[in-house]
């Protein structure tokens, strides 16, 4: 890395990690204005607390980063401007475009960094801190908030069709359980049925099982299989994790979750099916928007330093929000089907990235 890369990259890291943290911590005090009560009522302890603040730093960093990015930049171009040090840099025979390509740079390393932690610790934190809130407000309830009830489930690949009657999400237990597997032609082979089950070292143990044969039209052949007290059902591949991604909202799936949800539910209605895929393209365009805030940040940057920083700033932030008042409304849009989801979610990504090539093109 060259000098000159090091010394803009320092001016906008510095800023940068401010912004971050400010923003974090305004993320947690807004957080705890809204939970404090509920861990006071619960009598939560102060490490559970803290784990909670801890895990919801993850999703936080999805929406953090670029307005953090975003004010970093205006602000560290903005004071190198005013310092004339861009127009010394520029005299020297450097060019304005290899000037900002460190940050362009930053932008796309700081896009890839999103969509990491937006594909991997994001749902998953998210999901927990949900949880955990709710566990919290129901402490006192005497239905258990980690039930689920009348949960079906269809896995494709093994064709079998799930119908559970209480799913706990905290230890994996079920209760009246039906299963019918099918053949290769769609007919039911056989169901099964068990009073309880567990999950015990990465399989499922059912209790009092029953199995019973059909025929290809679906009617009973022969007499059921002996009650079993106790078996280890070997043949079955699902986990506890395929039966709780489908009581999670979309919001707490990563896209590869999402997309073998919606290849796995495709006799749902199209509505139901257009809204998780607005919600997978949404999770997939999401990371992008700090690139494109860096794009739409360089020329106001290196403009505010000699007209006044308020005016660039405002101009910065109209277009940051209304970046995602078109993303918002686009998903409304798709998730009612009249627009198709990956235009309704990509569309301001491409109108505001083409804003913000057009630009710094023409960057002076």
């Amino acid at each position: 890395m060259k000098l000159i890369d090091r010394y803009i990259l320092t001016n906008i890291l510095t800023p940068l990690t401010y912004c971050l943290v400010a923003f974090l911590m305004l993320f947690v005090i807004f957080d705890l204005f809204s939970n404090l009560s509920d861990f006071i009522d619960a009598g939560t302890p102060m490490p559970y607390v803290l784990k909670y603040y801890v895990y919801i730093i993850p999703s936080a960093m999805i929406f953090v980063v670029p307005i953090s990015l975003l004010l970093a930049v205006l602000y560290g171009l903005s004071q190198l401007t005013r310092n004339n040090e861009l127009t010394a840099m520029r005299a020297s025979g450097v060019s304005l475009y290899r000037l900002v390509a460190p940050l362009i740079l930053l932008g796309m390393l700081a896009s890839i960094a999103v969509a990491v932690i937006n594909e991997t610790l994001a749902p998953k934190s998210a999901y927990w801190t949900q949880q955990f809130i709710g566990a919290e407000k129901h402490k006192d309830d005497d239905i258990s908030f980690y039930i689920s009830r009348n949960l079906p489930f269809k896995h494709p690949v093994s064709r079998r069709i799930w119908m559970i009657g209480e799913f706990d999400r905290q230890t994996y237990a079920m209760r009246s359980i039906s299963i019918i597997q099918q053949r290769e032609d769609g007919s039911d082979a056989e169901r099964i049925t068990a009073r309880e089950g567990q999950w015990k070292d990465g399989r499922w143990v059912f209790q009092e099982v029953q199995r019973q044969k059909l025929d290809q039209r679906g009617n009973i052949m022969g007499p059921p299989s002996p009650l079993a007290a106790q078996q280890v059902m070997w043949e079955l591949e699902e986990t506890p994790t395929d039966f709780i991604n489908v009581t999670k909202d979309p919001e707490f799936l990563s896209s590869r979750e999402l997309l073998d949800f919606i290849d796995a539910h495709q006799h749902l209605s199209s509505s139901t099916i257009a809204r998780y895929m607005v919600d997978l393209h949404y999770r997939l365009a999401l990371p992008w928007t700090c690139l494109i805030v860096t794009l739409l940040g360089l020329p106001i940057g290196a403009h505010t330093g000699r007209r006044g920083a308020m005016g660039g700033i405002a101009m910065a932030l109209l277009l940051f929000f209304s970046f995602y008042v078109m993303m918002n409304l686009g998903m409304a849009y798709g998730k009612k089907e009249i627009v198709v989801p990956w235009l309704a979610v990509w569309l301001p990504n491409m109108l505001f990235l083409g804003i913000g090539i057009i630009s710094v093109y023409r960057m002076r």
